[in-house]
């Protein structure tokens, strides 16, 4: 295996794509087979409230594939609503794939932090290449992003999205993981909170009847006078084995449980094959 690094700064403004690195594919390779993304905030205001909701991709003419990939990457949040001290740590997330390259094309990989945009950090990602050839026949990836819904116990839209079909025999038949990250933005001193989301997928892009539900990460936190909280590794990764259809819509559901933060980010991931 052969494994390449790129860093770049946070981007300044929320909702933009920043390139983190253009790689060149090596010789003597044939697949990318792993992908990991990392963000390290550095907030450096105090009494501050951010959510932290990092989205990547990666096209160019290296990708042997329809472009862009798109993953989603370890989502958290921050609010420290007075002076005091928090971490946010292991913010790495990692993803096997099976994209077959071309030697000497570029990937660029891009970095993009939805709807707010964090002070100050460090983006990092890593691309693994081996010499297997691939055997997915698609290996596409896409996400969908809302708001995350503030009134509790209710199915909102997160977006609909359609089913990417490619040239013959080689359009995506099923989806392998849905990827599930809630970004929290909690704006209330002294503040009692759980965090708990569900998705749930309909439409026809879905090969099969019956519910299709799943659950965001979950997390918990309590503040008893005006200071800090701190919430990561909000992402959750599901393997699944769910039938699509090619050029199918699908709808993408969000129901945020029981009490709900000031705000906040969810996005969802699909990986096909």
């Amino acid at each position: 295996m052969i494994s390449q690094t790129g860093i770049v700064a946070v981007p300044a403004a929320a909702d933009s794509w920043t390139s983190i690195n253009e790689f060149t594919v090596p010789a003597d390779v044939k697949r990318l087979s792993k992908v990991k993304f990392s963000v390290a905030p550095d907030f450096g205001v105090a009494a501050t409230s951010i959510r932290v909701a990092p989205v990547y991709r990666l096209q160019g003419s290296g990708l042997l594939e329809q472009s862009p990939h798109e993953y989603v990457g370890n989502m958290g949040g921050l609010s420290a609503v007075t002076v005091g001290s928090a971490v946010m740590q292991d913010n790495v997330i990692e993803y096997d794939v099976d994209i077959p390259v071309q030697t000497g094309g570029t990937i660029d990989v891009q970095v993009n932090t939805l709807d707010e945009a964090i002070t100050a950090g460090t983006v990092r990602c890593e691309l693994e290449f081996d010499e297997i050839a691939p055997t997915l026949k698609n290996s596409m990836s896409q996400y969908a992003d809302a708001a995350l819904d503030t009134t509790p116990d209710r199915w909102a839209t997160v977006d609909t999205i359609t089913v990417p079909r490619a040239a013959e025999g080689k359009s995506p038949t099923k989806i392998r993981e849905i990827d599930i990250g809630t970004g929290i933005d909690q704006g209330v001193a002294a503040i009692s909170l759980r965090v708990g989301a569900r998705v749930r997928l309909s439409g026809s892009g879905v090969g099969r009847s019956g519910a299709l539900e799943f659950l965001a990460a979950s997390a918990g936190n309590e503040s008893i006078t005006d200071g800090v909280i701190a919430y990561s590794n909000l992402t959750k990764k599901h393997h699944v084995n769910i039938p699509i259809n090619a050029g199918g819509q699908i709808l993408i559901e969000q129901r945020v449980d029981v009490e709900t933060p000031t705000a906040g980010t969810i996005a969802v991931g699909l990986l096909y094959e």
